[in-house]
């Protein structure tokens, strides 16, 4: 894990710079890709290979998007991945249980918890500044233009929960700390 190689470079600069070892840590952050698509099921096995935000495959759902929302819509944001997914009847998306980002994957694998910081959600729809979580007018547009094709999710079923900062985003698990330090 890249994850473990960050975590023991900076167990190795402490110890440099400060002649001791890491015994605990009131809080840690880690970065990712705050844009892409990451799909998984119920049994929380990923659908299809990790698309980054350089994946330019998204142009007709960017576009289409942007229209429905009277709004720009990148197309390295996750909505216009899945609805491109959707435009392109691509099997698995019936099956999506969680949708996600490489930063919200990683912070789910090392808390359990399933959430983005607000920044980080705006990289995957829209969020409203008075409400600080997904733009509803946006999500509800989007249900229902998606409400024909039967899924038996909606949008903010399947997306992380977006937090405020300074909000409680979890705290790390046992088997998150060892996906950071092989010793745990």
């Amino acid at each position: 894990y890249g994850l473990q190689d960050c975590y023991a470079d900076l167990r190795a600069n402490v110890k440099d710079l400060y002649d001791t070892e890491i015994e605990s840590l009131a809080a840690i952050g880690v970065s990712a890709m705050m844009h892409g698509y990451m799909a998984f099921n119920k049994k929380e096995e990923i659908l299809v290979p990790f698309r980054t935000w350089r994946n330019t495959n998204t142009g007709k759902a960017a576009a289409e998007l942007s229209e429905l929302f009277n709004y720009n819509i990148p197309l390295r944001w996750s909505i216009s991945h899945i609805y491109q997914a959707i435009l392109d009847n691509e099997e698995h998306v019936k099956d999506i249980d969680f949708l996600t980002t490489l930063a919200g994957y990683i912070h789910w694998q090392i808390t359990g918890q399933k959430v983005l910081g607000v920044g980080d959600a705006s990289g995957m729809i829209p969020v409203d500044p008075e409400t600080k979580t997904y733009n509803a007018e946006m999500v509800d547009k989007f249900n229902r233009l998606i409400s024909t094709r039967g899924f038996e999710w909606t949008l903010l079923d399947i997306l992380p929960k977006s937090l405020s900062a300074g909000e409680n985003a979890g705290f790390l698990t046992p088997e998150g700390a060892k996906k950071l330090d092989v010793s745990g």
